[in-house]
């Protein structure tokens, strides 16, 4: 049977090896990788081509030429799209906007809250690399954990029928319960596993929640994935639950620190990589302060007494990301050393340097060499923003703080801000920890109405604050960087000027519960309007007096509400014409001290949460008091002595829709009432001064008839009918309306330090503070990008056809800019891609270009440690002459592009990935790296039995189980027809293109000093890359302080510097078994491969392949980043 495939197919031969003969692990990685499956069969390279080609076309709306120009440089292998853009592009699955991070490389997520949680799991499951971000201004927002969960896992995988099962995951809370229901769908897992994660903080339970997991609707293995492709393998999933409420139980009563927020986010990983992604990329970013996240992997391997390898079990996880170390000062040379000598024993924690990270993010207005140096200063003294702002007036706060990243000031509220929630008004101090809906107004996102939406409330320190005055009396305390919708946009607090107006609430908000009954509030409005409190004999008194026209109305509801408090039934006495009755029951006094009322200053702040109907019985007993309305003056005034209680009753009419303005009848110290004493001494009373809150007729006159009223005063509330129904002399717009809810700035004040608080809010990075529409900080100070990149595989271009070269950058430059034109549904993702859109170009193979453009001296070159010879200064020229060229093409197309398409122009373009997957496909040298010898053998994981690797034993390749195939004692196992084990590793001999130039043989690459890498490394970033370059520079033990010390001046010295990873050399230390190459010598090659090739029973792959290539297939698409180096496990 065979042998007849082979000779039908011999017409298809030249199709079905499309990849070059340097390149011999090519066919399996691409088959297992990048090769989708269609009703004809598997996709060849061509198809590939075909589909991913167009579906930029549609995306970007390429011109014929733009087309054929990417098709092309595809089809020969010399520009590829992205790894993930290869597996989904074209697809119908990628047009959908809720999938478009499946075609990014790689994104940054600030864990800030439970939903970036469910974020990073999201994107990790559409194949998107995932960095998170573990700092401590994100993580501290993180709400403490209040409840310990108690796990079952119930219903067995795939026991609903297909057509039965639900799709979106289901929550049921019960009193002490909660039952989760798992959808069938990559969103009903992310639910799922975010909704535990939530319930450890939801204040609806009482410490203790019992968590039942039903997976009866989840399909089973094997079943397909028919939008993403692949099957399901939910393998993992029911361990997942326990896994993490294990994690948060250890961190109840506090909030999660950076290594548990890591943990959990790799739990995730784990369950995902177990499913239908071949491998979860992930970086994990802590602060260099933070010691538990420099030390989260120390010791994670370890060996026993026979030498076999096992691993930590509860930090197995910690294996699914690298962790890398962001540093917002210039580290020491001691620091640096410790760095490298960690990283040489650990593999793990890379220095980043941050100043250098936000100057080349900026490199747009970083016009020149000298305005770069001259930032650098101004960071590394703090003074960045002042910097910024002094040399580029022009541009907003906005984008200043967006531009210095996360490294900007934190803007604040005091703690006493009313924030309006889905439980009324609240205290912002009052909301960290708890779980709440802040009230958004989406004019501030250019939409209408009100919305709730999930908000976290976190402390930020003590701060300066500055309190702001509005026309309209409505006042509030914030910092100076705080910021404020305005008639201009956003505006900072110090930036506020008399003729700026802030947008205030429009609209009704939300209430809380009642604890009272209505004319209890009632009762309570009219003792703040008419009456006293005091302390008595027993407590606190209340008196109410009414006057003889009030009474008849006024003193059943009183007696009705003070009768249901105390039992006791009042009778009234009348004294100069005024009706008054006593309340000095015990029963009174209870009730004021369970709303917490002292006096009549103001009210307690848990009343403002109370019901509507409660807020609304306060307000008409207050007004009916205290109100009055004029037919003449056109409106609705209250008066009274407290400022700070009609403060109160202004933000409460606010939330039920009704603008009002708050401003002062009598000034303090003003004249006074006389009055005669019963001896007959006359005195005049000490006026206090007065207040009061005026609603004008037209829509406020006609929502307070509406809502409130003057229920207990008649003749008041036919007077407020007759203003009501008054005619408005004018119509006005839309656009005039509007702005009638804003209300100008009348005075900024310096107040001092205190206390101070914000808020998260994802939707629309505000929400409303005393009433008016404020920014929250999360989102100003976060980056939370994706980036799409391609790649130029440079050893496939002659190093002297410079035409051939720009049209492969061109290329690349169009592939990555076509996705600009994606607009993210997830609003931090939206809000990073408007205002700093990014694209990488990257490429790979560049050393095996280099050897071929200057030959076996250049190698030499190297081996001598690249010194500053002559011969050194000339290839240094050279070498940078060709990365200036490709990044000035690269930058010129993008640009051009978006230009024609109306987009905003990235600012940085170019880097280097961490290639390594892609680079199979040629036989490059990843990205700028040396290969690791001139011959060697290429480990790929697949799983047990794939049919891409079964295809690769019958093509004559060796077969091991991978380093993630362990025994119960977490020892490596070694036979692959283990029934415990789940993975393979197929052994693949390669030589680079060059292995045979006359004396390349006599060059060790594995002798190439750290110092001679670290320079050419920083010839890429400094010449060609403008975001990062991706680098492993390998070292021995005695290179240490050296290289520590290396990377310390330049830092110093404003080189370019950011970041690299460091291994430790192969014969220094041997840190990971079962390496993805492993060097070999020539003789070693030449066997090989002679016994592959005897073992070899199809000429052709896909021959071979399709033997074994029945159902569906169990991966689905590469890795997000593709590095080599996210292969191998941690030190042990």
């Amino acid at each position: 049977m065979v042998r007849e495939l082979e000779r039908s197919s011999a017409s298809e031969k030249r199709n079905l090896s499309d990849f070059p003969d340097t390149a011999p692990a090519a066919n399996p990685v691409f088959f297992r990788t990048y090769s989708r499956r269609t009703e004809t069969g598997r996709e060849t390279w061509a198809d590939v081509c075909d589909r991913t080609v167009k579906g930029l076309q549609k995306l970007g709306n390429l011109t014929p030429e733009e087309t054929q120009l990417l098709h092309r440089m595809q089809n020969e292998l010399k520009t590829l799209a992205s790894g993930r853009w290869l597996w989904v592009g074209g697809s119908k699955w990628i047009e959908q906007p809720e999938n478009f991070s499946g075609a990014y490389n790689c994104s940054s997520t600030n864990i800030l809250d439970w939903r970036a949680f469910g974020l990073l799991m999201d994107l990790a499951m559409m194949g998107c690399g995932t960095g998170a971000v573990l700092e401590p201004q994100y993580i501290n927002q993180l709400p403490p954990i209040r409840n310990r969960l108690t796990v079952t896992v119930q219903g067995e995988i795939g026991s609903t029928p297909a057509l039965e099962r639900r799709q979106e995951t289901e929550v049921k809370i019960d009193e002490k319960t909660a039952t989760i229901y798992v959808g069938d769908s990559r969103q009903g897992w992310v639910k799922s596993y975010q909704a535990l994660l939530e319930l450890s903080t939801d204040e609806r339970f009482d410490k203790e929640v019992q968590i039942f997991i039903d997976l009866s609707d989840v399909r089973p293995v094997g079943e397909p994935l028919k939008g993403f492709g692949g099957v399901a393998n939910p393998v993992k999933l029911p361990d997942l639950y326990q896994r993490c409420a294990a994690i948060l139980n250890k961190a109840q009563g506090r909030q999660l620190n950076s290594v548990e927020c890591c943990v959990l986010i790799d739990e995730a990983a784990v369950t995902i990589v177990a499913g239908n992604i071949r491998r979860s990329a992930g970086i994990r970013q802590f602060d260099s302060s933070d010691e538990l996240g420099a030390n989260a992997k120390n010791n994670l391997w370890q060996q026993d007494e026979n030498g076999n390898w096992k691993i930590d079990p509860e930090r197995d996880a910690l294996r699914m990301a690298n962790h890398s170390r962001v540093f917002h000062h210039k580290p020491t040379r001691e620091e640096c050393i410790d760095a490298v000598r960690q990283q040489y024993y650990s593999g793990e924690g890379a220095i980043q340097w941050s100043g250098e990270a936000i100057a080349r993010s900026n490199c747009d207005i970083l016009t020149s060499p000298e305005l770069k140096d001259e930032f650098l200063k101004a960071y590394a003294l703090g003074n960045s923003k002042h910097w910024l702002q002094k040399h580029y007036p022009h541009i907003s706060e906005t984008e200043i703080n967006h531009r210095l990243a996360r490294y900007g000031l934190n803007p604040c509220h005091s703690g006493d801000t009313l924030v309006s929630t889905d439980q009324g008004l609240v205290p912002i101090k009052d909301l960290v920890g708890k779980h709440f809906k802040a009230l958004v107004d989406l004019r501030s996102v250019g939409l209408d109405g009100l919305k709730l939406t999930d908000a976290i409330a976190f402390s930020t320190g003590v701060q300066n604050t500055y309190s702001i005055t509005l026309e309209n009396g409505l006042q509030m305390r914030c910092t100076a960087d705080h910021q404020h919708f305005t008639d201009l946009g956003w505006v900072a607090t110090k930036d506020l000027t008399p003729d700026r107006a802030i947008f205030i609430q429009r609209g009704e908000g939300s209430f809380g519960k009642s604890t009272i009954a209505v004319t209890q509030a009632q009762m309570l409005g009219w003792l703040y309007g008419d009456g006293s409190i005091y302390q008595g004999a027993k407590g606190l008194d209340a008196v109410f007096y009414m006057n003889q026209k009030e009474y008849s109305t006024v003193f059943p509801v009183l007696f009705e509400a003070v009768e249901s408090l105390t039992g006791y039934r009042h009778k009234p006495s009348i004294v100069k014409g005024v009706y008054t009755f006593h309340s000095g029951s015990p029963l009174m006094h209870s009730f004021f001290e369970e709303l917490g009322i002292e006096s009549k200053d103001c009210l307690p702040n848990t009343f403002l949460s109370q019901s509507k109907e409660v807020i609304i019985g306060f307000l008409q007993g207050l007004f009916c008091s205290d109100g009055s309305v004029s037919i003449k003056a056109k409106h609705i005034e209250l008066r009274n002595r407290s400022q700070e209680l009609l403060k109160q009753v202004q933000l409460l009419l606010l939330n039920l829709g009704i603008k009002s303005s708050l401003k002062i009848k009598e000034k303090p110290g003003g004249k006074g009432v006389p009055y005669t004493l019963k001896d007959g001494t006359e005195k005049v009373s000490n006026n206090r001064g007065s207040w009061r809150i005026i609603i004008y007729s037209g829509d406020g006159a006609k929502n307070f008839c509406k809502l409130i009223g003057f229920p207990l005063v008649p003749e008041k509330q036919q007077r407020l009918e007759q203003l009501a129904i008054k005619p408005q002399t004018r119509n006005y717009s839309e656009a005039v309306v509007k702005q009638r809810y804003t209300s100008k700035v009348k005075s900024v004040e310096e107040f001092g330090e205190e206390p101070v608080y914000d808020l998260h809010v994802p939707l629309t990075h505000s929400f409303i503070a005393n009433g008016c529409i404020t920014h929250n900080c999360g989102e100003i100070i976060g980056s939370n990008f994706h980036c799409n990149l391609s790649e130029v595989h440079l050893n496939q271009l002659d190093p002297y056809n410079f035409k051939e070269q720009e049209e492969a950058f061109r290329a690349g430059a169009l592939s990555v800019a076509v996705l600009l034109n994606h607009k993210f549904l997830e609003p931090r993702y939206q809000y990073s891609r408007e205002l700093d859109p990014i694209v990488g170009v990257s490429f790979t193979g560049l050393f095996d270009f280099f050897v071929h453009a200057f030959g076996v001296e250049w190698l030499r070159w190297w081996v001598e440690g690249r010194p500053q010879t002559p011969q050194g200064i000339a290839f240094k020229r050279r070498e940078e002459e060709y990365l200036t060229g490709w990044r000035e093409i690269v930058n010129r197309v993008v640009w051009d592009y978006c230009d024609r398409h109306s987009l905003k122009r990235p600012n940085r373009c170019t880097t280097v990935q961490p290639s390594g997957t892609k680079s199979l496909l040629t036989g490059a040298s990843p990205g700028w790296h040396p290969p690791k010898a001139q011959r060697f053998i290429r480990r790929i994981t697949f799983r047990k039995s794939d049919p891409v690797a079964l295809a690769c034993i019958d093509y004559g390749y060796n077969v091991i189980p991978s380093q993630s195939d362990k025994d119960e004692n977490g020892n490596l196992l070694n036979n692959p027809f283990d029934e415990r084990c789940t993975e393979w590793l197929v052994e693949i001999p390669v030589a680079v293109s060059w292995a045979d130039l006359p004396g390349a043989d006599e060059i060790d690459i594995n002798k190439f000093s750290a110092a001679a890498q670290m320079d050419f490394y920083m010839q890429v970033q400094k010449f060609y890359v403008r975001h990062n370059t991706s680098a492993t520079i390998e070292l021995r033990e005695n290179e240490v302080e050296s290289l520590g010390t290396r990377i310390y001046e330049a830092i110093r010295d404003d080189e370019g510097y950011i970041s690299a990873a460091l291994l430790a050399r192969f014969d220094a230390l041997e840190t990971f078994p079962r390496l993805p190459f492993e060097p070999i010598n020539k003789e070693t090659y030449t066997k090989m491969v002679a016994e592959a090739l005897a073992r070899r029973e199809s000429e052709v792959f896909h021959v071979a392949l399709r033997r074994y290539d029945m159902g569906e297939m169990m991966d689905s698409g590469p890795a997000g980043c593709d590095s080599d180096k996210c292969l191998m496990p941690e030190t042990k």
